[in-house]
This record gives C-alpha cells, structure tokens and sequence, in this order.
C-alpha cells in the first residue's frame, strides 16, 4: 500500500508540471491586448552586465489601442543582432491594459510551456505503464 502511494508522487508532480504549463500559456497569451504594430526606428542603449558593454536595441513601434495612437520603443531590449526588425514592418504586440504605452513583442514560442505539459503527460503514461506492468 506504501509503495504504491510513494510511487503515486509522479503523477503528483507531473500534474502539477501541466498545470504550470498550461497557467504560462494563458498568462502568454491573454494578458494584455494583442494588437498589430508597425516599426517606425530602432532605440540603442548600452548596458553593462558584470563589467562587460552590451548593445542592446528595442524597436519603436507606433500602434492603436481604444482609437488612440501610439509611437513608443518596446519595454524589452535584446541584444544588438538577436532580432531583425526594419522600418516598415509589422509585428504582433501585446500591449498593457494599465498603461497602454507599455508593450513587448508577441513572441512565437512557448517552448517551456510545451516542455512543462508534454513532460507532465509523458511522467502520467509511464506511471500507468509501470503500474499496470509491476502491480
């Protein structure tokens, strides 16, 4: 009876693991107003990190939220060179509904979401089949 409650903690840990998944996925995805933005420059900073100089740039980026109209750099600077944006181009934002001068760039990911529940699912399956082959 013991051993099969200990080895129930898998299936505890791997729920909790979709869980968290599928929480950053809605956080990703609902949070904010998605809207569509087009790329009017680019804005530079330095950054030092550990003594070491950092280019980092941001894309300005004039957008529409409630019919108003908007023209600011995005709140998450990368690395010089990580991203390509060019003048002209539209990208997909996610805007704050608390101040609406604030986004970031919509990314296309959610790698670690999908790590999270498909590795949640995989620990279910392995269990049941450890159990149903051992008990």
């Amino acid at each position: 009876m013991i051993v099969k409650i200990i080895l129930a903690v898998p299936v505890v840990i791997a729920v909790l693991l979709i869980l968290i998944g599928v929480f950053l996925h809605i956080n990703r995805t609902r949070l904010g107003i998605q809207t569509v933005g087009i790329v009017t420059g680019i804005s530079k900073l330095t950054k030092t990190h550990l003594k070491v100089k950092m280019d980092m740039e941001s894309p300005i980026v004039k957008y529409t939220v409630k019919g108003q109209e908007y023209t600011c750099p995005s709140v998450k600077y990368q690395a010089e060179g990580i991203t390509t944006y060019k003048k002209g181009q539209k990208i997909n934002i996610r805007v704050s509904r608390r101040n609406p001068r604030v986004f970031a760039p919509v990314k296309s990911g959610g790698t670690a979401e999908i790590f999270l529940i498909f590795g949640g699912i995989f620990m279910i399956i392995a269990y049941i089949i450890m159990y149903i082959r051992y008990f």
